[in-house]
């Protein structure tokens, strides 16, 4: 029923799933949740926070336009690499859905911010395939990897992604190499100076060593609704990529692409040991992935009224738990 409507990309459509992200978002709307507290040398995200820390309106609605410009965003890059079926808008409901699925989630934090940057750099290593000599896209996604560092700093093991990418693409000559280098260094040159102008750098320098000092160090509480609801988002995951891998053959581009996603994956678990007091919000690093390949396994299925009464069953439990669930035992 509603697989097949999304199948589509018309206004309609669009316009569903931006109803859909306001019900999930109106219990943030009407009372705000506050921006989580910046954590280890993040400049960026601690000038943010101090801007609207006070204003927990303004950064649940600057929050709510993020991710719904990151999931049409992320629904044109999957379309246009046919990593999904062309001009179908099924993949922006499931990553608007699972983006939704905390109520502590519904405001602007590190993550989501960090997010754009992700997709920013996967739509340059995808545009880079089989183009060596595109060394401003490669730049660009080392470049990218550090602004989003200084707002997310576990985000900068994704450096080694990008790296990744190269031998999966099978393109990784010297120049890619320190295209990608150089670009990652640029950002953390010009924020040296600036510390080094105001006569901090050593101090400010100590404080990356001994972020990663610290290993899986969680200090919130992990509750009930993350569980059951990151479980049924895990087991969503795991039925997705089983039969997404075992799906009709593609092209070989499209595999390679397919894979680069998939390395999304790894290196958001790998990264999750040093998230700290943002582990709850860190899953969304995976969400790009994860709705491609439920994505295009759903569209795959001929029949599909048990898989729409499961993600309705998801869809209802995100919604009841935002509005109603965690407030009332996690008041």
């Amino acid at each position: 029923m509603f697989i097949k409507f999304f199948k589509s990309s018309f206004f309609i459509q669009y316009l569903v799933i931006g109803i859909t992200g306001l019900c999930l978002w109106i219990s943030a709307f009407i009372a705000p949740p506050g921006m989580p507290a910046p954590e280890g040398p993040v400049p960026l995200y601690t000038i943010a926070f101090h801007l609207l820390r006070n204003m927990p309106l303004l950064a649940t609605v600057i929050g709510f336009s993020l991710v719904v410009a990151e999931t049409y965003w992320l629904t044109r890059i999957l379309s246009v690499h046919e990593l999904v079926l062309k001009n179908s808008s099924l993949s922006a409901l499931v990553f608007l859905v699972m983006m939704s699925f905390l109520p502590g989630q519904l405001t602007l934090n590190p993550i989501n911010i960090a997010l754009a940057f992700m997709i920013l750099i996967l739509h340059h290593l995808l545009i880079s395939y089989n183009k060596p000599e595109h060394l401003d896209h490669i730049f660009a996604a080392g470049f990218f990897t550090a602004i989003a560092s200084m707002f997310y700093l576990p985000f900068i093991l994704w450096f080694v992604f990008v790296i990744i990418s190269f031998l999966v693409f099978r393109a990784g000559n010297l120049r890619a190499w320190m295209a990608a280098i150089i670009g990652l260094i640029t950002p953390f040159l010009y924020l040296a100076v600036w510390h080094f102008w105001h006569d901090e750098f050593i101090t400010k320098a100590k404080e990356f060593p001994e972020f990663f000092n610290h290993i899986l160090v969680f200090p919130n509480p992990f509750h009930t609704d993350f569980w059951i609801l990151c479980g049924f988002i895990v087991l969503l995951a795991l039925w997705g990529i089983f039969l997404f891998r075992s799906g009709p053959e593609r092209t070989v581009e499209i595999r390679v692409k397919t894979n680069i996603l998939l390395w999304t994956l790894v290196f958001t678990l790998l990264s999750f040991v040093y998230s700290r007091s943002m582990a709850i919000f860190h899953p969304a690093l995976a969400m790009p992935a994860l709705a491609m390949v439920i994505t295009g396994t759903l569209i795959g299925l001929k029949k599909t009224r048990i898989a729409e009464m499961i993600l309705l069953i998801y869809f209802f439990s995100v919604l009841l738990n935002n509005l109603l669930i965690h407030r009332l035992v996690y008041p």
